[in-house]
């Protein structure tokens, strides 16, 4: 079963295998819907796949080979099958970020994909592959080549613990909304900053207006600048 959603599921699920060339989270999703479906020829074999499942389960070995007074340290809901075209990793919830972690680090090593569908994110570890940008919060997990979907989802997730959203441009330009007491906002007011390089062109504004907040990242990432004709911008080091 391909999980959705992490409420409903009592494991972390994610999926590596390999592509030629960089692909979307829509179609990494799109495919391992037609997998799951019994579309097997989906994903083509590739050595790197077990390579990476061996190495994987050298970390974190094989729930079959512990002890029964060593189980409950092991991380897996299920153990990893043998596959040369695509692994299906689930581990317990209360491991999840260690192995997460692991999983993406193994992945880029060998040059596979790793896709999360609980978060709907995708690694696109392709050789060569930069992603144009790459979205940041406090508490969220980092997301390669967001789409404007995930940008007003991350805004509406922002709160006193998830304090700030970071969209970073390839060349290090980048666009942040800000929220509450820790960017030193009053209630309900987002800060809205923006670095085109160096300090002296770092700015910043605020709104009351999470759409107006949404909307000025998701005009960054679609490469207009409307947003800075909208508000009236000062220098951050003014302050």
């Amino acid at each position: 079963m391909l999980h959705t959603d992490e409420g409903l599921s009592m494991s972390f699920d994610l999926y590596v295998w390999h592509e030629p060339a960089a692909i979307t989270a829509e179609l990494a999703r799109t495919k391992l819907e037609r997998w799951a479906e019994g579309d097997t020829d989906v994903f083509p074999p590739h050595p790197a796949v077990p390579l990476m499942r061996d190495a994987l389960l050298e970390r974190f070995p094989a729930l079959e080979s512990l002890s029964d007074d060593d189980i409950d340290a092991g991380v897996w809901s299920v153990t990893p099958q043998t596959s040369d075209s695509l692994l299906a990793l689930s581990c317990v919830w209360s491991r999840a970020d260690e192995v997460a972690a692991a999983v993406r680090c193994l992945a880029a090593d060998h040059g596979l994909v790793c896709y999360e569908p609980g978060y709907h994110i995708l690694d696109p570890n392709a050789a060569g592959h930069v992603p144009e940008f790459t979205l940041t919060s406090a508490t969220l997990p980092t997301v390669p080549d967001p789409d404007q979907r995930r940008v007003e989802w991350t805004i509406g997730k922002l709160g006193s613990d998830n304090h700030f959203a970071i969209l970073q441009r390839a060349d290090e330009w980048y666009a942040q909304v800000g929220y509450g007491d820790q960017v030193g906002a009053p209630a309900g007011t987002y800060v809205l900053e923006y670095r085109e390089g160096s300090a002296d062109r770092h700015f910043h504004t605020h709104t009351r207006d999470i759409v107006e907040a949404t909307r000025f990242l998701q005009e960054f990432l679609a490469g207009t600048e409307n947003w800075k004709r909208r508000h009236l911008w000062q220098p951050l080091t003014a302050q």
